[in-house]
């Protein structure tokens, strides 16, 4: 077991980091929404307008 862990340690580290970075995005996305932001990152677009009245886009 140990000499596989060291065999695939790079791989290993390497699917954490993405999977870290998966995880901050998708969170980021979520707190955005739960907020009221529009999730695209423009605030200035006309899905923002039509988020913040409550329709849809």
């Amino acid at each position: 077991m140990l000499l596989w862990l060291t065999e695939n340690l790079a791989s290993i580290v390497l699917l954490l980091v993405v999977a870290a970075i998966v995880f901050l995005i998708v969170r980021r996305k979520l707190q955005n929404r739960k907020q009221g932001r529009c999730s695209c990152g423009c605030e200035g677009c006309s899905g923002c307008a039509a988020h913040k009245e409550g329709g849809k886009v």
